[in-house]
């Protein structure tokens, strides 16, 4: 019964109205992206600042400081890639013409049926060309100057 009322409510869905709807959901992805960048453009200043003064001050608690924010940086940005997916996953439903109610921008109606909304970073949100190749070096570069300051 709701999935005939579905049907039948997107069927009655103009195309302008469509458009829109897509034009809806562009925007919370172009924000998504935006967002990821912006994090990593927050964190350089951050990793510069906390690895340089943990090294001038020879304080290990910095650096781990320095590494912790590294992490939050990272979960952080993966959650808005793995955000951005969704949306683009709800794009492509909306695109093709099946039943998603008009102007929804619920990305988990784009899911298969049983995924619940699982709001924290997946691995392969984590292993992405955009958010490893980008974290992983800082970190390991915290840890290896935790090491030196912990070795001298």
């Amino acid at each position: 019964m709701i999935q005939g009322a579905l049907l039948s409510e997107a069927n009655a869905v103009s195309t302008e109205d469509r458009r829109q709807h897509l034009s809806f959901i562009q925007a919370v992805i172009t924000r998504m992206s935006q967002a990821s960048s912006s994090s990593k453009s927050w964190l350089l200043p951050i990793v510069t600042a906390t690895y340089g003064y943990a090294v001038t001050g020879k304080s290990i608690l910095v650096a781990l400081l320095g590494c912790l924010a590294v992490l939050v940086f990272g979960v952080l940005d993966a959650n808005y890639l793995k955000q951005e997916r969704a949306f683009r996953k709800l794009y492509d439903e909306v695109a093709s013409g099946r039943p998603i109610p008009a102007f929804s921008m619920n990305p988990a109606l784009a899911s298969p049926a049983g995924n619940g909304a699982n709001y924290w970073p997946d691995w392969p949100d984590v292993r992405s060309w955009a958010v490893a190749p980008v974290y992983g070096p800082l970190l390991l570069a915290g840890l290896g100057l935790i090491t030196w300051l912990l070795c001298r």
